[in-house]
């Protein structure tokens, strides 16, 4: 059984554009699993981990059944850390044989090796200090070295002022993390924050040599929850 949040009353399954990373903009089916092995201060999807929203168990058949209800041949697999449930996932996964998958993550669980062969491109998102949670839980170098050798890996950070930044450049260099595949996000959780941040954030991506992401989801829709 895969353990899903829920929106309106319903497992978070959705249709809308990929809001970050280098596919943002695209076309995606999103289904949000619940639970998180961090408490990032900021999280935007807090009601997926932390107790304040119900959840709802599915078998792996019925979820996809609700994902094939869209025509879209592109699966996000998000949270919450999805990678708490990977044992059901490749269940799930053989029954959506045509879909890419993304997968997010926040690079502190290892995918099996399923996964590993199944996903088509895991986005990593490792939590610097400011996310309030201790660097014992988030830093796992090991692990952030292994999803970059894979290939498929791209590693999103959030950052809120330039010494973020910074350490970022010297995480990747620890950990063997390509510049290439980095991409800085600005902190922010509502369009107003966003749009006070965006400017700033693309500066330090010019100075450093980084590629920028947007927040498209926040741009479009603030704060709402299920697109």
């Amino acid at each position: 059984m895969l353990t899903l949040a829920q929106i309106h009353g319903q497992p978070e399954i959705f249709h809308s554009i990929q809001g970050e990373g280098v596919s943002q903009g695209t076309p995606c089916v999103f289904l949000r699993l619940a639970g998180c092995n961090l408490a990032c201060s900021w999280c935007d999807t807090a009601y997926s981990w932390n107790g304040t929203a119900p959840v709802v168990r599915l078998t792996p058949e019925k979820a996809a059944e609700l994902v094939l209800h869209y025509p879209c041949r592109r699966l996000v697999l998000t949270g919450g850390e999805p990678l708490i449930q990977q044992k059901e996932l490749p269940v799930l996964l053989r029954l959506l044989p045509e879909h890419a998958v993304e997968m997010e993550t926040n690079g502190t669980i290892m995918p099996n090796t399923a996964l590993l062969k199944r996903v088509t491109q895991f986005n990593v998102s490792p939590k610097l200090p400011h996310s309030g949670n201790n660097a014992v839980k988030t830093w796992k170098p090991d692990i952030l070295r292994r999803l970059a050798g894979t290939e498929k890996a791209w590693f999103k950070f959030v950052v809120a002022c330039e010494d973020d930044v910074r350490a970022v450049l010297r995480q990747a260099s620890e950990t063997g993390i390509p510049p290439e595949r980095i991409l800085i996000m600005p902190l922010a959780s509502t369009r107003d924050e966003l749009d006070a941040m965006r400017a700033q954030a693309v500066e330090w991506c010019l100075r450093y040599g980084l590629r920028f992401s947007d927040r498209l989801h926040i741009a479009i829709w603030d704060s709402k929850k299920g697109v």
